[in-house]
């Protein structure tokens, strides 16, 4: 494994990232900083809790080296979750640099961001709709910008993104570096490629089978009208569990603390119970399953695109304090939460697209840790298994024919010969 200093990475970046706990760069971290370092343009693809953030951020800082008064980065990301955690890595990596960061997104009121774009700021992390309102009404000037980043390509594009980042990208330098990391990069994705980038790298890591080591996955069968019920004895037992756990963790704590001499002081353990997160096809769907799990005393909330950016912003804080341990959310609004502790997601509701599947799970077993992937399969659903079992891998066992049918069978091919 080569460090972080052999990427190529500044002593205050390491230092920083040293702080954070960072030892060794990930795959993809290690895959795509020569490139970016040397100027390249980089297509990347890599699959949830990979490290794909600090993947362009931490060269990009190396490239920015010194502050200046415009902006100089710009990273786009299809929402706001994603462009608030964005933003905050690049805080963490920046600790011992002078460049300045500033997020720009919808749901929230304009001053705030028009203040924070008239102090002098290197990196911008926005999503495309508000950051076009804040361009067309010169709030903010990229005719400096020199590197661009699409996080998420796919989800921008697939969000109808792409009018706002055509008019974005026109205002930007054509002498400029592009950087773009997708779960995939064909269709759509290549052919904005095609247009925006100069003979860009391409870089896979990981991207065509999920690891399902540390992740558990379970598929229950379940009519539509039943799965409340299912969800809820579900829950109860996971919440059964983990008091039965905090209750050895308590005695073990207190049977240490009394070995422990007067000068010593016990370790500290943890005692929380484990989070869930509940992935539903619609807003309304999470409404209504967030009503039902209180209904049965289950403490949960609810985070979509109807819910004001404020308050999704408190719900999740509360969240990651553990005032509550149920979360229900849509695709959108969930895309980009960075929790390392969520023991359990549920899919209440299978996605459309197979690789949606990997970005939910892969919301659980994180830093090192187990999880627990649980969805929910109802006969209407039943057709969106197959692409599932395909990328993650499961092999369906052909069905063996009775004696009578292998019989019929060979028949029928003696026939046609």
């Amino acid at each position: 494994m080569i460090s972080f200093s052999e990427l190529g990475l500044s002593k205050p970046v390491v230092a920083a990232l040293s702080e954070l706990g960072y030892e060794y760069p990930t795959e993809i971290q290690a895959g795509t900083a020569q490139y970016i370092l040397s100027g390249l343009d980089v297509m990347a693809s890599a699959q949830t809790g990979s490290g794909k953030t600090g993947a362009f951020a931490l060269p990009v800082i190396e490239c920015l080296d010194e502050p200046d008064e415009q902006p100089r980065c710009l990273v786009l990301t299809p929402t706001r979750e994603l462009a608030l955690q964005v933003e905050e890595e690049f805080r963490k990596f920046c600790k011992y640099k002078k460049l300045k960061t500033a997020t720009v997104y919808g749901g929230t009121a304009f001053a705030k961001q028009i203040a924070a774009l008239k102090k002098p700021v290197d990196v911008i992390v926005a999503t495309p709709g508000r950051l076009l309102d804040c361009v067309e009404h010169k709030y903010v000037n990229l005719s400096k910008v020199e590197i661009l980043i699409l996080d998420e390509a796919d989800r921008l594009l697939d969000l109808g993104f792409m009018p706002q980042l055509r008019k974005i990208i026109s205002k930007l330098p054509k002498d400029r570096q592009t950087l773009m990391f997708s779960a995939t990069l064909e269709g759509k994705v290549a052919a904005i490629a095609s247009d925006y980038m100069q003979n860009p790298v391409t870089v896979r890591v990981n991207t065509e089978r999920l690891d399902v080591e540390s992740i558990d996955q379970r598929f229950v069968h379940v009519k539509e009208y039943d799965k409340d019920e299912k969800l809820i004895e579900l829950l109860s037992a996971i919440q059964s569990d983990k008091d039965i756990e905090i209750a050895k963790s308590a005695a073990a704590k207190e049977a240490k603390s009394k070995k422990a001499s007067k000068d010593d002081e016990p370790d500290e353990v943890e005692l929380r119970t484990d989070s869930v997160l509940i992935f539903t096809g619609t807003k309304r769907k999470a409404s209504w399953v967030k009503d039902r799990l209180r209904d049965a005393g289950i403490k949960a909330e609810e985070i979509h695109s109807d819910i004001s950016q404020a308050k999704r912003e408190s719900t999740l804080k509360r969240y990651r304090a553990g005032s509550f341990n149920v979360l229900v959310a849509t695709d959108v609004a969930a895309r980009g939460l960075d929790i390392p502790f969520i023991g359990h997601v549920f899919n209440y509701d299978l996605p459309e697209l197979a690789e949606d599947y990997i970005h939910r799970i892969g919301r659980t077993g994180r830093a090192g840790r187990s999880g627990v992937a649980t969805t929910f399969v109802s006969d209407e659903q039943k057709h969106l298994l197959a692409s599932i079992e395909n990328i993650i891998g499961i092999k369906k066992e052909k069905p063996k024919l009775s004696m009578a049918k292998q019989a019929a069978l060979k028949r029928f091919h003696s026939r046609r010969r």
